[in-house]
């Protein structure tokens, strides 16, 4: 019985991450779009994010293209034309909750609750 020796190709993946905190714009929003460009190609998704008509869209956007920036500056002796990014995580959690009353008929009070949201973004570029 011969062994045979196994070939490990090693493919380097390298990562970029963004994230933002505080963004005025509740999760469940936010988590409508990011569902919609989960584990997609990053020029699919910022082409699909164009043509949504949300002020989620815009935000995912805008730190998309800053992940991106993040990877040129990681890497900046690579070509960036050669590589396929992909978006590996895509997290949107609860930030703050501001609180306050609003008055409301019979002396009563309804409470407004305004949520804020963070949002974190990993793409990945695979050769």
């Amino acid at each position: 019985m011969k062994l045979i020796k196994k070939k490990y190709i090693d493919f380097t993946f390298t990562k970029s991450v963004a994230n933002m905190k505080n963004i005025s714009c509740s999760p469940r929003k936010l988590r409508l779009v990011a569902n919609i460009i989960r584990n997609k190609k990053v020029e699919y998704s910022i082409y699909k994010l164009n043509h949504i008509k949300n002020k989620g869209a815009i935000i995912i956007k805008n730190l998309l293209l800053s992940a991106i920036s993040n990877w040129k500056i990681k890497n900046l002796k690579k070509d960036i034309n050669q590589y396929n990014f992909y978006i590996e995580k895509i997290l949107v959690n609860q930030g703050y909750q501001l609180k306050k009353i609003r008055p409301a008929p019979q002396g009563r009070g309804n409470k407004v609750r305004k949520k804020y949201s963070n949002l974190y973004i990993t793409i990945i570029s695979k050769l």
